[in-house]
């Protein structure tokens, strides 16, 4: 079911395993759109179109290119 959702944490992971630390995440709308689907199908509540942190990640933009870390 969470399958951005953990797609998001292993980037994430990859990201920082070099000794960076991501402090933001820039999402595409599409992305934006399925994890509003996701969270919405595990906790029962729709997050609203403003996702504001993801694992602890300031959410920047939801009209990204691409997904990308922000240090």
């Amino acid at each position: 079911m969470a399958d951005l959702l953990d797609r998001i944490k292993h980037l994430k992971t990859a990201f920082e395993a070099g000794g960076r630390q991501a402090m933001g995440i820039r999402l595409t709308p599409e992305q934006a759109v399925s994890l509003r689907w996701e969270l919405h199908q595990m906790y029962g509540f729709d997050p609203g179109e403003s996702l504001t942190t993801l694992y602890g990640l300031e959410v920047l933009s939801t009209e990204a290119e691409q997904l990308t870390f922000e240090e």
